[in-house]
């Protein structure tokens, strides 16, 4: 089920890199008015999934589960008090991956400020 963040990051995320194909075509890629307005829209997306991560890991400690993914499709849900060690290393790992997101959240936003 969708929400409304849901739709705001994909379209943020989506505008990005529209304007960041059609800069690359106009202007080779400057630097420019266009391009910075792409790094902050990429990295107000990348943002707003962060804080859906930080939701759902709060939601996660608050009730005790926590469900992995695999690119195959598979899933696997851990109860923290049936299996705390699986549980806490699975949030451990979502907690890593949510800080390697923020890190690009930063880095595209700092690229959109920066002075050249």
């Amino acid at each position: 089920m969708a929400t409304i963040l849901d739709f705001a990051c994909a379209g943020t995320f989506s505008a990005g890199l529209i304007i960041t194909i059609f800069n690359k075509a106009i202007s080779d890629g400057a630097r420019n008015w266009a391009a910075r307005l792409a790094w902050a829209l990429i990295g107000t997306a990348f943002g707003i999934y962060v804080f859906g991560c930080i939701r759902g890991m709060l939601y996660s400690l608050d009730a005790g589960v926590v469900v992995a993914g695999s690119r195959g499709g598979g899933r696997a849900t851990f109860h923290r008090d049936e299996h705390p060690l699986l549980f806490g290393i699975t949030f451990l790992g979502l907690t890593c991956a949510t800080g390697v997101i923020t890190f690009l959240s930063i880095v595209c936003l700092w690229k959109a400020v920066k002075k050249d």
